[in-house]
């Protein structure tokens, strides 16, 4: 799943270098996403739900993000997103993940891994009641795929950098400490399709002088469609909800 480095430099060429944040600040944040697959995978879509037997799993993930006056230089923000699931099926006679159909119908330990790390580099053109940001996503994807059956196993390795588009836009309601944002990563080159979007509540609150806490209330809805790149086909969404705790200083 490697995709060109050129795509990145385009992406990063296209970020608006107009707008810096107007103070500076650190943000520091940690959640559970309680994610569902649904979809396929592999050459002859392998159903992710009635096949894999793949459920809702809780997910850690944890962020910071670095805001600052600096004309030109765009803020920071780094997220690493688990992203696990397994389970055990009965596998059919010619379910094929990545080349190597299975000859016969076996019990198997199923294992998805989408885990993963964004570098995103933004500026705020907005930064008052309404927030907008703009910028590009570098992920880095460090996972699996693997059937593991009795006589057999077919497994891939899921390794790439992708560049994203990424934007936010954010709506605050004075006095009240609460806001909504909704924010998305999104490419769309060739054979791969990848929309990654979370509608999210905050509600922020004082702890000490110099440091605010903020509940988050969300949802997220990533899509991953890939057609035979590097061996790999799928068609599969991942969705649900997260709660989060994040601090800012």
């Amino acid at each position: 799943m490697k995709l060109a480095p050129h795509l990145l430099c385009t992406l990063l060429a296209m970020t608006p270098l107009t707008a810096a944040a107007d103070f500076i600040g650190l943000y520091l944040g940690l959640g559970s996403w309680q994610g569902t697959p649904t979809g396929n995978i592999g050459r002859t879509d392998i159903d992710l739900d009635s096949t894999l037997n793949l459920e809702e799993q809780s997910n850690k993930f944890a962020y910071i993000a670095i805001e600052h006056p600096i004309p030109l230089l765009p803020n920071l923000r780094v997220q690493h997103s688990e992203m696990n699931w397994s389970g055990s099926a009965l596998i059919e006679s010619g379910t094929d993940l990545n080349g190597n159909p299975f000859t016969t119908t076996q019990q198997a330990d199923i294992a998805l891994d989408l885990t993963h790390t964004d570098a995103t580099f933004y500026y705020e053109v907005l930064d008052n009641i309404i927030e907008f940001d703009l910028g590009v996503t570098a992920r880095l994807f460090d996972g699996e795929a693997s059937l593991i059956g009795i006589t057999q196993q077919e497994s891939i390795e899921l390794e790439a950098v992708v560049p994203l588009l990424y934007g936010k836009l954010g709506v605050s309601v004075p006095t009240t400490g609460l806001a909504a944002e909704l924010s998305a990563n999104w490419i769309n080159v060739d054979d791969f399709r990848l929309v990654d979007w979370s509608a999210q509540l905050n509600y922020e609150f004082d702890v000490l002088p110099a440091m605010d806490a903020a509940i988050i209330l969300g949802y997220r809805s990533q899509l991953i469609e890939l057609d035979d790149l590097d061996e790999l086909q799928s068609d599969a969404r991942f969705d649900g909800y997260f709660l989060a705790l994040q601090l800012h200083f």
